[in-house]
């Protein structure tokens, strides 16, 4: 693939302010909107401190020709740390999420999360950044050509990284109760995995089945939810592929452990406006892009670093926050609501021990 030019260091946050101070000016309101605007920071870094679910370039890989990520670590972390985030996972896809295979752990895919793995770690041990991130990946959750639910990712490579994240993605031919049951339950017990990444996206998509089919379909969750609490496995509250509001309150009513994510494949992307690149991404990412379609991404992503996370996002994730508080939800049950928590049920309460993993607990004094 062609080299992104880089993105020059422009801090959104004070782009933001500039133009929050001019319209404050405007308006008179600067008092009221400050105030406003700091209690919903605060409401928001009590629940939430950073993303454990993210995707850079890393995603994006030849051997797939899939767009799932535009920026570079260093760029995300930096855009990360002047939001006020204090972590961030990179949850690296794998294999092909719409057509998985299973991996070697010579494979180049999986040699290449042992390698982010090991550059993450000698990161938090720099001082570039005062945020720290965590080496992970979205494994696929998969049927082998005999049937039975795997993992793409082997364990062998899962056990190097600090945080796993397993997802299903497009199983096309496997939408039946029994096969959702069986594939997620294969992953909640699989020993590595961390979190199950959004639980019931692409299978609640056919409206048209019985209501014999919804009876089962919703028969299935108590069981799956148990056994996540039994082997302390956090359900994922995906902003990119929401859960279904009866799903969220069965989870709640299970004291299963919650890890809310934006999924980020590219920054800002639920903003509206600016320039639109999905026919450049999809060329860049296969090899394809012109010089022109290089260009004009790189105005784009220049457009996206340098400016705030949008009004859309914000939203989306003070409405779960919210959500989650009517449920009886409290942020202890958040695994991500700061990183000391997240490193404390990684290492205490599912027992990792990955040299980045002890680093961070000694650093962040846990």
């Amino acid at each position: 693939m062609k080299e992104l030019l880089s993105v020059p260091n422009i801090d959104p946050q004070e782009e933001a302010r500039i133009k929050r101070q001019r319209a404050e000016g405007e308006s008179g309101l600067a008092p009221r909107e400050n105030k406003r605007r700091r209690e919903l920071t605060e409401y928001i870094f009590k629940w939430w401190q950073g993303d454990a679910h993210s995707h850079s370039t890393r995603s994006t890989r030849e051997e797939t020709g899939r767009f799932e990520g535009l920026y570079n670590i260093a760029e995300i972390m930096e855009y990360y740390e002047k939001l006020g985030l204090r972590f961030v996972g990179f949850a690296e896809h794998t294999s092909d999420p719409g057509s998985p295979k299973r991996l070697s752990p010579k494979d180049p895919i999986s040699q290449s999360l042992i390698n982010e793995a090991e550059e993450i770690e000698r990161i938090n041990r720099g001082e570039q950044f005062e945020m720290v991130a965590l080496a992970s990946t979205e494994a696929n959750i998969m049927f082998d050509k005999d049937g039975q639910p795997m993992l793409d990712v082997p364990d062998e490579v899962l056990a190097k990284l600090d945080l796993v994240v397993a997802s299903r993605h497009a199983i096309e031919n496997e939408k039946e109760p029994s096969a959702i049951k069986e594939s997620l339950l294969a992953a909640i017990r699989n020993k590595h995995v961390d979190v199950i990444g959004h639980p019931d996206r692409y299978t609640r998509k056919d409206k048209e089945k019985s209501s014999e089919y919804w009876e089962e379909y919703w028969g299935i969750w108590q069981e799956i939810l148990d056994e996540m609490v039994t082997r302390n496995k956090a359900f994922e509250i995906n902003l990119s592929s929401q859960p279904s509001r009866k799903l969220l309150k069965m989870a709640a009513e299970s004291e299963v452990k919650f890890c809310l994510n934006l999924d980020a494949h590219d920054f800002n992307q639920f903003k509206s406006g600016g320039t639109e690149v999905h026919g450049e991404k999809k060329k860049w990412a296969a090899d394809e892009a012109s010089d022109e379609d290089m260009e004009i991404l790189d105005k784009y992503r220049i457009e996206r670093m340098t400016s705030g996370p949008g009004v859309r996002i914000i939203s989306r994730l003070v409405r779960y926050l919210k959500t989650l508080e009517s449920l009886g939800v409290t942020p202890d049950r958040v695994i991500n609501s700061s990183p000391e928590r997240l490193v404390n049920f990684l290492t205490k309460t599912r027992g990792k021990s990955t040299s980045n993993l002890l680093f961070l607990k000694e650093k962040l004094k846990i």
